[in-house]
């Protein structure tokens, strides 16, 4: 366990749509996808220009075409987890086929309006896939799952009724099934709340998590040459895309404790509680570049993204069942018997953290033929203010405003800045050939030092090229460390999984030029 603490504690009036931090990561740390050629560069393109990645990178880079072109890139994936909690070691798998991207872009060659050459692309690409499992107990004596529920009707000072009632997706359900039950004076009186969980003598948790869905970018780019100066173009390339995110996110929870002693006479056999999630996301953003060649065989970089800002529009139910043995028996309860039946439903607006990336490419060419290269070189470095991402409230009262508040202060005491590193390389082989390969370094979000959390890939492929259509082959593998918490407490310092996982990447790019 490490002493990582939520900062917030939040209002009956919206625990049911609570949320937490790693709801706004997974939509800024991730090694990205596109076209096989980039993802065979390791992602490295932010100088390099002449590929449809570069909608997505460096809209400056789509200045190099001087004819059209149509690409599709489908992808393969399958994906290893492991896991280890509080001892206990796990592994799940998960795979797939996607689609990955497809674009086109129409050039214009000719001089004109004092710009040697223009292009403009529209491309759609699935940057992220959230297909995966995840799976891993262990027997824990130190916390509950419960204690959250505990915290949040203490912290309301809430009445019974408002514990039966007004927490309907968590804490009610707790309540009603007996989970979380009153304590009393000698009287009678209610004086407060307590969990049945027996934690001196310990609890087999068990967390099963199934997502879904992904995270696309429709974009329109534009990238040209201007002329200046008297050089004559081709020194300065000049881009800017509109981006358009679109997220599709499933994931359906089980999670469980039991009693680690079977003990019958303690109330407490154990608990299952289920929850289904979804959440569509739409938005707008833009990315603008510049790529300068210093000499014929070195290129320099620059491209900056706005946050994006992304409406998201969520769907929960849930349900919970306890067995108390002797004391109630077993009890069940659900949301929909307490929401009429329906879903509960939230809306909100979230900006994804901005970035600028650094890039260079150096072109190498044997010396009797030094205007035809053999390959390149690139690399590239991005800048991420992770602790950058920020709700705000659809609707505009104050509880909302405030949650939304508390949630943004959080994520910044959680997250930090951090850079990420490319580095991909290309050599011609005889006739019309190519051989690729790349890695790139994705750092831990985290402020706390001790989560060791990284994205590392290396990649490799070939292409194949000729005056009119073009095949690129590549194999991408990238290794993951994260934590995964199965539950966040404001008294108690958290426990967490220890996640490693290897994702197995086949794409096949196919284009034809026009």
């Amino acid at each position: 366990m490490k002493k990582i603490f939520l900062l917030i504690l939040l209002g009956s009036s919206l625990t049911m749509y609570a949320q937490d931090p790693e709801d706004g990561l997974r939509l800024s740390w991730f090694p990205p996808s596109g076209t096989a050629r980039s993802n065979a560069l390791g992602g490295a393109m932010g100088s390099l220009g002449g590929d449809l990645s570069s909608n997505h990178i460096n809209p400056a880079g789509l200045g190099f075409y001087k004819s059209g072109e149509l690409l599709l890139t489908p992808k393969f994936l399958v994906q290893q987890n492991n896991f280890s909690y509080l001892g206990n070691s796990s592994s799940s798998n998960a795979s797939k086929a996607s689609f990955g991207s497809v674009g086109i872009v129409f050039a214009d060659g000719q001089r004109k309006n004092n710009w040697t050459n223009t292009a403009f692309a529209i491309t759609f690409n699935q940057i992220a896939d959230y297909d995966n499992h995840t799976r891993f107990s262990g027997r824990n004596n130190f916390s509950s799952y419960s204690e959250k529920y505990l915290e949040e009707l203490v912290h309301d000072c809430a009445d019974t009724n408002a514990a039966l009632n007004n927490y309907i997706f968590g804490s009610s359900l707790a309540f009603r099934t007996y989970l979380v039950d009153t304590t009393a004076n000698a009287s009678g009186a209610v004086t407060g709340y307590q969990s049945l969980a027996p934690l001196s003598t310990g609890l087999n948790q068990v967390y099963d998590a199934t997502t879904s869905g992904s995270y696309n970018e429709l974009a329109f780019g534009w990238g040209g040459t201007p002329i200046w100066g008297g050089n004559g173009g081709d020194k300065l390339y000049l881009g800017a895309s509109i981006v358009m995110p679109m997220i599709n996110y499933n994931r359906a929870t089980t999670y469980s404790e039991t009693d680690a002693t079977s003990n019958p006479a303690n109330h407490f056999g154990g608990f299952v509680f289920n929850e289904n999630f979804s959440s569509r996301g739409w938005g707008l953003g833009a990315k603008f570049g510049l790529i300068y060649k210093l000499e014929s065989y070195l290129r320099v970089g620059l491209a900056l993204h706005t946050p994006q800002l992304i409406t998201f529009r969520d769907k929960l139910n849930s349900n919970m069942t306890t067995n108390t043995e002797g004391y109630a028996g077993v009890q069940s309860a659900s949301s929909a018997e307490l929401n009429d039946g329906y879903d509960g439903l939230r809306e909100y607006t979230l900006a994804t953290p901005g970035k600028a990336t650094l890039s260079t490419s150096y072109f190498f060419a044997t010396p009797n033929k030094p205007t035809q290269p053999l390959g390149f070189i690139s690399a590239d470095l991005e800048f991420v203010n992770y602790a950058g991402t920020h709700y705000y409230a659809n609707t505009y009262d104050q509880a909302t405003t405030d949650y939304y508040n508390a949630l943004n202060a959080t994520i910044k005491s959680i997250y930090k800045n951090n850079v990420n590193f490319k580095v991909g390389t290309e050599i011609k082989l005889d006739g019309n050939w190519m051989l690729r390969g790349g890695t790139a370094f994705y750092g831990s979000p985290y402020k706390d030092e001790s989560i060791k959390a990284s994205h590392w890939t290396v990649s490799g492929g070939i292409g194949y090229r000729t005056n009119r259509h073009f095949i690129d082959l590549t194999v991408v593998n990238t290794a993951t460390k994260d934590a995964i918490f199965p539950y966040r407490l404001n008294d108690k310092p958290n426990v967490y999984a220890n996640y490693t996982g290897n994702r197995l990447m086949f794409n096949i790019g196919y284009g034809i030029r026009f």
